[in-house]
């Protein structure tokens, strides 16, 4: 079962061509023709199993032949570049991309944004029957939130120009900054970069003879980067490790959320401060759940202090929300282990989930 059937047309060939003199030769095998391929009516499939927050802008874009072409050729020509372990992006149009997205939507969700993409490439190659085309547009679809859609439509937009239909008011466009601007409004100096690496531990490195004061100062701003010699400049994904090592290196927020819990509680006089660490009492001993789940006898609050009052208060954030089942018998779990602690769950925007506070304790 091919990727293709039929000849690409004229649109389609001025297309190809475009993309390759943008970003260089594609990196993965791509079928003579895109438009009659499995690749792009997995794309089309996709925007049944997006969220509702996005599923209409999806829809709109992804019924433009043009816009999902870009995105086919988007996916073999720089998402691909992606496969390496530490992504380089030689041609200068890609590099300066690289730089723009990253300072739009930062590394992590770029990485995770490609990888996906990828993905869905792998499983449509290998399929064999409709539906394993259908269960791959489904996985991708359901990946697939307003940040990644913003970085196709960044994506495309500067392959293949004003080709893109706008979509409707009130949905993902509104929330679409200008193409040619980083986060901070600023200007990214297009063919002033030679190329871009992600190196292994989160670091981008870009590297020209004259990135540009404009973009300088968006690095600055941001809090991004650091001049390097050379007119070069290095995007740290840098993590807050004040209160302990990184809860994650592949979640920058849900560190930062912990570290900034724990200084609201180090101001307000809380002591013995701990993060990511086994679960104690008020009293400082270790504490164990009488009915594990699945074996877990103890928990690691992400954030865990002791109050004024001497009461300990623990929580947790919920980073995916495919995974509040797991998070919330992580809670219930921490209020067995140790009912008189107050026991928090928050989104990682700040939504409560849960609270348990033992009776006889006041709040906050």
């Amino acid at each position: 079962m091919g990727l293709s059937r039929g000849a690409a047309t004229r649109t389609e060939t001025k297309l190809h061509e475009e993309f390759l003199n943008q970003f260089g030769p594609a990196l993965l095998p791509l079928p003579e023709s895109l438009a009659s391929s499995r690749l792009l009516l997995a794309l089309q499939l996709s925007t049944r199993y997006m969220g509702e927050g996005v599923r209409e802008a999806a829809r709109e874009l992804f019924n433009s032949p043009a816009f999902v072409l870009g995105v086919g050729l988007s996916i073999g020509v720089y998402f691909a570049a992606w496969l390496a372990p530490e992504p380089f992006f030689s041609k200068a149009f890609a590099a300066t991309l690289t730089l723009r997205l990253a300072l739009l939507v930062g590394l992590v969700e770029l990485g995770q944004v490609a990888q996906a993409c990828l993905r869905l490439y792998q499983q449509v190659e290998a399929a064999r029957t409709p539906q394993e085309v259908e269960a791959a547009s489904a996985r991708f679809g359901k990946v697939m939130g307003g940040t990644g859609l913003r970085v196709l439509v960044v994506v495309v937009s500067m392959g293949m120009g004003r080709m893109i239909p706008q979509v409707p008011k009130g949905g993902i466009w509104s929330l679409l900054p200008s193409l040619g601007a980083t986060s901070e409004g600023a200007q990214v100096m297009l063919g002033t970069i030679a190329t871009a690496e992600v190196v292994a531990d989160g670091t981008l490195i870009v590297t020209g003879t004259a990135v540009g004061e404009v973009a300088a100062s968006a690095c600055s701003k941001s809090g991004l980067c650091t001049m390097m010699t050379g007119g070069a400049f290095k995007e740290e994904a840098r993590l807050s490790t004040r209160y302990g090592p990184p809860h994650t290196r592949q979640n920058r927020p849900h560190n930062e959320a912990i570290e900034k819990e724990l200084a609201a509680r180090e101001a307000a006089g809380h002591s013995r401060l701990e993060k990511n660490k086994a679960q104690l009492d008020a009293m400082g001993e270790r504490v164990l759940d009488r009915q594990p789940v699945n074996g877990v006898r103890f928990r690691r609050p992400d954030a865990s202090s002791v109050r004024p009052d001497g009461v300990r208060h623990n929580t947790n954030y919920v980073s995916n929300p495919r995974n509040l089942k797991d998070e919330l018998e992580a809670f219930e779990s921490m209020v067995r282990s140790d009912p008189g602690a107050i026991h928090e769950l928050y989104q990682l925007n700040g939504t409560l989930v849960r609270r348990f506070v033992p009776p006889g304790v006041s709040y906050p």
